[in-house]
């Protein structure tokens, strides 16, 4: 009879698989990284994920926390309260080199592909319910196509923090959801 699968060991790899995404990113993971940062066997890892990807996978999942969902009673106050929420998230270094391993990743592995958009889905949850609870206050039109929207909410901060790389005080969070509601508004 076959011994159980250790937890313990699981845990130790899991924790490992992080920290070696925080220190190497995506395209450093390896499980003979996570074996030895971990002092787990390859095959007890191996018993436990039946790939590096499903290793890989399981550690970005455990990194990821639902954003919260902020109803201040107006869009412009959810989105400002939104990226207050998000930006300790998006400054952590190890954070934004994971969240852009991935989607490189993701552009030629269709496992990678297949969790990067769960993890989108995920992530946009919030802002989707910003936006209904926005146009249920009639601050937004009745046919306004959601999805663009969460395009338009998110895209400005996500260049601006991702791509630029450039800081974002309060006078920035709320001239970005100024603008943001006024295109809204155009739409």
């Amino acid at each position: 009879m076959a011994r159980p699968l250790s937890t313990e060991a699981r845990e130790k790899a899991l924790a490992a698989a992080q920290e070696v995404l925080s220190t190497d990113g995506v395209e450093g993971f390896t499980v003979d990284a996570v074996a030895k940062r971990s002092g787990v066997a390859k095959t007890t890892i191996y018993r436990h994920f039946s790939s590096g990807n499903e290793l890989l996978i399981n550690a970005i999942d455990c990194m990821v926390t639902p954003f919260p969902t902020p109803n201040t009673g107006s869009l412009k106050g959810d989105i400002e309260e939104f990226i207050q929420s998000v930006l300790p998230f998006i400054d952590d270094h190890s954070m934004q080199r994971t969240m852009m391993g991935v989607i490189a990743a993701a552009a030629s592995d269709p496992e990678l592909h297949r969790v990067h958009q769960e993890m989108m889905q995920l992530r946009m949850t919030p802002i989707k319910t910003m936006l209904e609870l926005a146009r249920g206050r009639g601050e937004l039109r009745p046919d306004l196509d959601l999805d663009l929207a969460l395009d338009f909410v998110e895209g400005p901060f996500f260049f601006r923090k991702m791509i630029r790389n450039e800081p974002m005080g309060e006078k920035e969070i709320r001239a970005f959801a100024a603008m943001i509601i006024h295109g809204l508004e155009g739409a």
